[in-house]
């Protein structure tokens, strides 16, 4: 799969200040049963200079790693060089790319805690299926520091009952997120689409006027991806942004 729109990792703590750009392409790619994708759990890290070696044991792979029990991934050891910050015992959600034999992450990819890739996995099992995947789908979820570092992923919390709607030329369609805060337009007509995601009054979508306006094209072999980090509106972060 494709790296996320750019991503700027201003940190937590002793991470303030770094930054971490990345590449900005959309938020729909074509569908590929080629992908090097699994979910596991790390069981060990190891830190050698600017390279970090994770090894995780596997329950469910993807695309050309399916079959795999146990694979080892490299990432950069900072995060100003978009090194992914694994945590031992955390289940992930991994997409990675061959870079001289070895497996590479990083944070501009879709790599992410499993609870809040719940969307994501269920289209990879359905491509490895020989199913059509969703057309377009995502996760909705609170978090303590939406947007500022992967670190907050961690500690997502599932937002259920929340309705989304995909409005188009062709009309608007409603689905509401299920009890792991995902959702999904299954059948959709070819068009191009934005999201109207309906809150309850004390959640805020990190910066809402960007997400919401973001454009989502849906047509043949495609898949589009929407995620919606949320956080209270009694937040600090939440007192300069936009509804």
């Amino acid at each position: 799969m494709k790296p996320i729109a750019t991503l700027f990792l201003l940190g937590v703590g002793p991470l303030i200040g770094l930054a971490c750009s990345c590449a900005a392409p959309s938020a729909c790619w074509s569908v590929s049963g080629e992908s090097l994708e699994f979910v596991g759990k790390a069981t060990t890290i190891q830190r050698a200079g600017n390279v970090t070696a994770v090894d995780f044991m596997v329950s469910e792979a993807f695309g050309a790693l399916i079959g795999k029990r146990v694979v080892t991934v490299y990432t950069h050891s900072q995060p100003m060089s978009c090194g992914y910050p694994f945590r031992l015992g955390v289940k992930y959600f991994v997409s990675a790319n061959f870079d001289e034999s070895q497996l590479w992450t990083s944070s501009c990819s879709h790599t992410r805690p499993a609870i809040a890739a719940v969307a994501l996995i269920r289209q990879a099992r359905a491509i490895h299926a020989g199913h059509p995947p969703a057309q377009l789908f995502g996760f909705i979820g609170t978090e303590p520091y939406p947007g500022v570092s992967p670190l907050s992923r961690l500690a997502t919390r599932p937002a259920t009952s929340i309705i989304v709607r995909a409005v188009g030329n062709t009309g608007e369609f409603r689905t509401k997120t299920d009890a792991n805060g995902s959702f999904e337009f299954s059948r959709l007509p070819e068009a191009i689409y934005h999201l109207r995601v309906e809150l309850p009054k004390d959640l805020f979508i990190w910066w809402a006027s960007k997400r919401l306006a973001r454009e989502y094209t849906v047509g043949p072999g495609k898949m589009c991806e929407a995620d919606f980090p949320l956080y209270p509106k009694g937040d600090p972060f939440a007192a300069n942004q936009p509804k």
